[in-house]
């Protein structure tokens, strides 16, 4: 995301950090981004929601660019109607642009302040596992409008999993990182498609999501934007509507619930056998376990096959009584690992009073949100239970 703050540096808490969400920069520690405050002739503020103004500054502008955008991803669908592809209006006009609050979480989330899905559009196509669909139909409409891939970074070593051969020297950083087109072909069973990739686009073939999820992922810049910092312009590219309702559910009920897990205070990097962390990592492992397994992928099983092809029949999605007893006990679990970990900690600390502090701090934090996550997947629960009653009575 291209928001200019028009300034280069923030100082807080004693510390500086540069802070420009258009370049690829780390941030600081995450509790700093959240908790830490910067001043200014108003008063003080956090870094966060500083960074979050900035943002709803940007959106009218950012607005008017996506609505050029969503046009150009009409036309293309037009154009290639014939080949299956089709564009939903409605539907990438919910959100072509990521909210101020969104923003902000992912960047709390990642790590860095680039944000590269700030605008983003969706086009549907019935024959995904077909590459020429993409490669000769989706990306050459593209570049007649001006569109081009953008530019990303990928680690030799991740690269090396996609059958790239290092040289002698890359081999000695399998970190560093190399350049490449901003494309993720996320699809099951295409390993005979590749021959239809150049050479460019050769490792651009990822893997589908643990949840089951498939799509083709792409961010274009503008050709014509010589800026040093383009915006990018994220295009996913699903198997049809029934495709895109399960990602939303999905994404609501399931994923963006348990990815919580990612914000808690306390960090399980202990791993030795039988620690405090090491059980807590895995209550949470298998809470995501279970709704990924009960749910997500159901769900996009589901989609493909109405979308793909034309399966009406549905997997049902339930939680028996053993799931529900089972989901009570992984959570007790979890909460009391947190509350031992944190007495550890604080046993550690016991000489400064305010490591003491915001040791406690942290814990009612971990706590409500811990509780939070629980009380939104036992709702999912009850969701889905309910849905398949509903469904039962219908078949009876």
């Amino acid at each position: 995301m291209n928001v200019n703050l028009f300034i280069p540096k923030l100082s807080f808490e004693n510390k500086s950090y540069n802070i420009n969400p258009s370049i690829n920069a780390k941030c600081p520690n995450l509790s700093e981004l959240k908790n830490d405050t910067v001043s200014f002739t108003g008063g003080q503020t956090t870094v966060a929601d500083y960074l979050q103004a900035q943002v709803v500054a940007a959106s009218p502008r950012l607005q008017r660019i996506a609505t050029t955008y969503l046009d150009i991803l009409e036309s293309v669908a037009f154009r290639l109607k014939d080949k299956g592809v089709s564009f939903d209006r409605t539907y990438c006009e919910l959100h072509p642009v990521k909210s101020p609050e969104s923003y902000t979480s992912k960047v709390v989330r990642s790590g860095k302040f680039k944000v590269p899905d700030t605008i983003r559009g969706t086009l549907y196509c019935n024959n995904l596992y077909d590459l020429s669909v993409l490669m000769d139909g989706i990306l050459p409409e593209m570049k007649k409008r001006g569109y081009v891939l953008a530019d990303t970074e990928m680690s030799i070593k991740d690269l090396m999993k996609r059958g790239y051969v290092p040289s002698e020297n890359e081999l000695k950083d399998l970190s560093k990182e190399k350049i490449i087109p901003d494309l993720d072909i996320r699809l099951t069973d295409i390993s005979d498609e590749v021959v239809k990739l150049p050479s460019n686009l050769r490792y651009s073939i990822g893997k589908p999501q643990k949840s089951g999820y498939e799509d083709i992922q792409m961010r274009f810049v503008r050709e014509f934007d010589k800026s040093k910092n383009p915006i990018n312009h994220e295009l996913i590219v699903l198997f049809g509507p029934h495709y895109s309702e399960a990602k939303y559910n999905e994404s609501n009920r399931v994923y963006g619930i348990v990815r919580l897990f990612n914000e808690l205070n306390m960090k399980f990097e202990d791993g030795s056998i039988g620690s405090h962390s090491q059980k807590a990592k895995r209550y949470v492992d298998l809470i995501n376990q279970m709704f990924v397994g009960k749910i997500s992928q159901k769900l996009f099983a589901n989609a493909k096959n109405k979308d793909l092809y034309d399966i009406s029949e549905e997997i049902p999605i339930v939680f028996s009584e053993v799931d529900k007893r089972m989901f009570e006990n992984y959570f007790s679990g979890l909460k009391d690992r947190i509350l031992s970990l944190y007495k550890e900690a604080k046993k550690s600390a016991v000489n400064s009073g305010y490591a003491q502090k915001q040791l406690n701090k942290e814990y009612h934090q971990d706590k409500a949100l811990i509780e939070k996550i629980y009380k939104d997947l036992k709702e999912t629960i009850e969701y889905y239970n309910y849905k398949s009653g509903l469904k039962s009575t219908k078949v009876e």
